[in-house]
């Protein structure tokens, strides 16, 4: 078995289990119902503090696309933002506080540089503006549903006999 596989393999087992633990102990120290409720706070505030940092990544990654600049970080952050979320939303300790980290603004843009300098991240643009009719202009024409067309060659009409007596 490959190495990462095997390391995959631990987390996945040990990583729950870790969790488990530290749920089992916070709840002796401080009571089950209590427990549950830093769980679903922490779950709220997540949510809540997510929802207003994703407006401003994506008012960053706007501007940057609209300077001509590709807006890599922005959308790696946004990307962090979303696994904030997803930590914060998972029951467990850890993850809430994982997903906590995520939410700081200069831990969450750091770790975005690192990713960008650490790997070869390039975004495509496809949605360049491309010359053609602005939104002002009025473009005339006809069209006709082909769906609703008869495939079939029309029939002839008889025409009555004009009376060129």
């Amino acid at each position: 078995m490959p190495l990462n596989a095997l390391i995959f393999l631990l987390l996945l087992v040990a990583f729950p289990l870790l969790e488990l633990g530290i749920l089992i102990k916070v709840g002796a120290s401080i009571g089950v119902l209590a427990t549950l409720g830093l769980v679903v706070l922490t779950a709220l505030i997540g949510l809540t503090v997510f929802r207003q940092h994703g407006a401003g990544v994506a008012r960053r990654a706007y501007e940057q696309s609209r300077n001509g600049a590709q807006p890599v970080e922005p959308l790696i952050e946004s990307g962090l933002l979303a696994l904030a979320g997803g930590l914060l939303i998972a029951p467990g300790l850890v993850t809430d506080f994982l997903g906590v980290l995520l939410l700081i603004p200069p831990l969450r843009q750091w770790l975005a540089r690192r990713i960008v300098a650490r790997g070869n991240v390039t975004i495509v643009n496809t949605g360049r503006r491309r010359p053609g009719p602005s939104s002002q202009d009025t473009i005339d024409g006809d069209f006709e549903r082909l769906d609703e067309r008869d495939l079939k060659p029309p029939r002839p009409t008889v025409e009555p006999p004009t009376d060129g007596r």
